[in-house]
């Protein structure tokens, strides 16, 4: 059956999490690269270091940090291992489920569906459990 419904509260611990250690990284590059004029070029940096961090992580290990300290995890719909597709899926459509303000559409999305999905999950056809459940998943 799975665990969706239990991981909401993780959920938004997790991403608290990730966005800190995004922004500090991002913030420190910016930073350094802002001393010698080229802040714009740290900015860029940071962003592509988010959507890295996302896509990597979760299609290589299916968890974030923020993910791995709550012990949740990204899955395929049927409990398989996510891979890089549904991974930049996910990220991509981060931007969307941030609108308009503080992840507000996504944590609609996942109050409102069945598997406590956001719109990422819903379009990547991934859902998050707890880790170590996700045998038998239908």
């Amino acid at each position: 059956m799975g665990t969706e419904g239990d991981v909401v509260w993780r959920r938004i611990v997790a991403i608290v999490i990730d966005v800190v250690l995004i922004g500090v990284v991002s913030s420190a590059i910016t930073g350094i690269l802002g001393q010698v004029r080229l802040a714009f070029l740290g900015s860029l940096l940071g962003l592509l270091i988010g959507f890295g961090y996302y896509i990597y992580l979760e299609g290589t290990y299916g968890q974030t940090i923020g993910k791995m300290a709550l012990d949740i995890v990204v899955v395929t719909e049927d409990g398989d291992p996510i891979e890089y597709g549904p991974a930049a899926i996910r990220t991509v459509l981060r931007i969307v489920d941030a609108l308009p303000a503080f992840y507000l559409i996504g944590i609609v999305a996942v109050l409102v569906t069945d598997r406590k999905q956001r719109l990422g999950d819903i379009v990547a056809d991934t859902v998050v459990v707890r880790a170590g459940e996700t045998a038998g998943m239908q």
